[in-house]
């Protein structure tokens, strides 16, 4: 299921993750394989320990990181693509 704006989305619970400086490596369990996020990576990772919708999540990130509305959503939106093929993240009922 593609990651749209109006998506609710929360990570995976079967995940262990490992905070390196600003970094956090995160393992997957079931699929046995890691993931290496990078300082904004990680910022996204950790608000996502609340579910919350995509749309939500990109007007934070833009008043943290003081960048226009329209290109944190252009980033975020393949990101949360990777993160769901990953197994990481998914679609969170209301």
């Amino acid at each position: 299921m593609p990651i749209e704006l109006t998506t609710r989305i929360a990570r995976t619970q079967n995940v262990m993750t490992a905070p390196i400086d600003q970094e956090v490596v995160i393992f997957n369990l079931a699929k046995n394989s890691y993931v290496n996020l990078d300082e904004i990576g990680r910022r996204i990772w950790d608000l996502l320990d609340t579910p919350q919708r995509v749309d939500e999540l990109c007007q934070q990130l833009s008043e943290e990181f003081d960048a226009a509305p329209e290109q944190i959503t252009a980033d975020v939106l393949p990101f949360l693509d990777e993160l769901q093929a990953e197994n990481l993240i998914h679609a969170a009922n209301e």
